[in-house]
């Protein structure tokens, strides 16, 4: 069983959640956290790179490569949905190696590539009307066009797939197999039925199939967590 929090902790970090809702600024809390991820990777990250908002019924992070904030996390609303530690440390080790993963130069690289063969395919549509090309070019442009696209929005999707892949095995690397299956069954749990993982992402449940080998309810973590 998880430690049990006292009712005065719990009304005193959903007191801080409500001060902080609706605001970019960080809560201490989610910096000490964050602070102890990095502490584990052993980077030299500050919270700086954060942002965070509550506009979110399950707590989300988005992982960018460029702006100001790399990591941008997104909490409930509802100040009496407290977020539990360990989603807190899976969120934040997520959201970090995500980016790590995506300053490789190689995915940096060949993500450019593939979004660049979208105005590609919009130009080739375009080539028939602009050089007055005969009629039976349109049909073929269009069906040229549409194959582009497609090819290269599932090329996008399986490289976003594997990138989260190797952010996952980071992620159980700096916390430990047992506190990232705590986290992840923690989120699933919120919903209590299966999700679909965003397009170019895992879903949970593909996530705690990688890194715990069975979904169950964390309150039965011993059946799937090694002590």
């Amino acid at each position: 069983l998880g430690s049990q929090r006292s009712p005065r902790r719990q009304f005193r970090r959903r007191w801080h959640l409500h001060r902080f809702r609706g605001r970019r600024t960080v809560p201490a809390f989610i910096q000490d956290a964050f602070s102890r991820v990095t502490h584990e990777a052993r980077l030299p990250y500050s919270s700086s790179i954060l942002s965070c908002s509550f506009r979110s019924d399950v707590p989300l992070v988005r992982a960018f490569l460029l702006g100001r904030h790399k990591i941008r996390l997104i909490l409930p609303s509802d100040v009496t949905q407290s977020v539990e530690p360990s989603e807190l440390d899976v969120l934040l080790a997520t959201g970090l190696a995500r980016h790590l993963c995506m300053r490789k130069l190689a995915y940096a690289a060949s993500r450019l590539l593939l979004s660049s063969l979208i105005p590609l395919a919009c130009i080739i549509l375009l080539l028939p009307w602009l050089y007055a090309l005969p009629y039976y070019i349109f049909p073929i442009a269009i069906v040229l066009s549409l194959l582009l696209c497609a090819v290269a929005l599932w090329l996008l999707h399986r490289q976003g797939r594997r990138m989260a892949i190797q952010a996952d095995n980071l992620m159980v690397r700096w916390l430990g197999r047992g506190r990232a299956c705590e986290g992840l069954h923690a989120l699933a749990n919120r919903t209590g039925t299966p999700s679909r993982g965003r397009w170019g992402e895992l879903s949970l449940e593909e996530r705690i199939a990688r890194v715990c080998g069975t979904r169950v309810s964390i309150e039965h973590e011993s059946l799937t967590l090694a002590r």
